[in-house]
């Protein structure tokens, strides 16, 4: 179908309602955001239209996977790159309507550059949940850990309790997650052979594995881009600022590559990288950055030619970019 003629909804999605506008004449529907008024709406629809939504955590699934399954092209879009858009549009004003309106735009201006949605596996959405959940908790037992390091001991006494529980449930979460990766036999030889990349562990290798099966990257550069690990130019005219990581994408998968190639420079061949780095004035971040950039490029080519590292078929080509 012609984009022309194919019909662009933005839906604002909310825990018990779904803001729908269309981008042809801006006319605003809503719904309770449960399958059977979703599937009324969906039966409304001529056949091949495009739906897009913000991602909102749990609350934007079914609704996904019921207009994918009613065969739509379904696109859920980063909530940051959503929001910039908005602000570009200069309303008067912030409403579920608005965003609503403003998310069919999107759709029908910037969704070529997007991926469409494909639901994922039962297992694949499992293991998906059980990682943002671990996130959530190592998230919160350190900011415990940090504000019971200025106590005293009769004070942390308390606190330890929680502490422990937080470490408890972060150990079964890890027993969850191998047993969900065991269960699936790609997602556990991806799995695998992601994991014989130095500095690459269990955790970092199954959410590698999940992110490489639910999406086709073209290249390394897509894969690089998609954990937000790709350094952006800022540059006008004769001047040119320092360039920073775009940082798009999912934090705790970031923080899990960043983490590593801290790991990896443990081993001889990454850490003869890493003080060669150091010596050209570079930080120890911006060090780490740039070999979390080349763990990633490995970690691609490994998963499309599904071979285990070695480091003799690596050689001298340690030039991370």
């Amino acid at each position: 179908m012609e984009r022309s003629a194919q019909l662009n909804f933005g839906v604002d999605v909310g825990k018990h309602e779904l803001v729908i506008a269309s981008s042809v004449d801006q006319r605003v529907t809503k719904i309770a955001n449960r399958p059977d008024a979703i599937w009324r709406w969906l039966g409304t629809l001529p056949a091949d239209c495009r739906v897009g939504m913000e991602a909102t955590g749990i609350y934007h699934q079914q609704l996904a996977d019921l207009a994918h399954a009613a065969g739509h092209q379904v696109y859920v879009f980063n909530p940051r790159a959503v929001a910039v858009y908005l602000k570009s549009l200069r309303s008067r004003g912030k409403t579920d309507i608005l965003d609503a309106r403003g998310i069919a735009r999107y759709v029908q201006n910037e969704a070529d550059e997007h991926p469409l949605y494909t639901p994922p596996s039962a297992t694949q959405r499992s293991v998906q949940t059980l990682l943002h959940r671990r996130h959530q908790v190592v998230k919160q037992r350190a900011a415990l850990r940090m504000s019971c390091q200025s106590l005293d001991e009769s004070l942390r006494a308390p606190f330890e309790p929680l502490l422990i529980a937080f470490d408890q449930c972060v150990r079964e979460i890890d027993s969850q997650l191998r047993q969900r990766v065991r269960a699936d036999e790609q997602l556990l030889a991806q799995a695998t052979r992601l994991r014989s990349i130095p500095g690459v562990g269990p955790l970092i290798s199954t959410a590698l594995a999940l992110r490489l099966s639910r999406h086709p990257y073209r290249n390394s550069d897509a894969l690089v881009a998609a954990l937000g690990m790709d350094p952006r130019p800022h540059q006008s005219g004769v001047s040119e600022a320092p360039r920073h990581l775009s940082k798009q994408g999912n934090g705790e998968e970031r923080r899990l590559i960043y983490m590593a190639a801290v790991s990896a420079c443990r081993c001889a061949l990454w850490r003869k990288r890493f003080d060669q780095l150091i010596a050209r004035g570079l930080p120890s971040t911006a060090a780490h950055c740039i070999i979390a950039r080349k763990l990633l490029r490995i970690a691609f080519a490994i998963n499309k030619n599904c071979q285990l590292y070695r480091t003799e078929v690596l050689g001298d080509d340690c030039r991370a970019t």
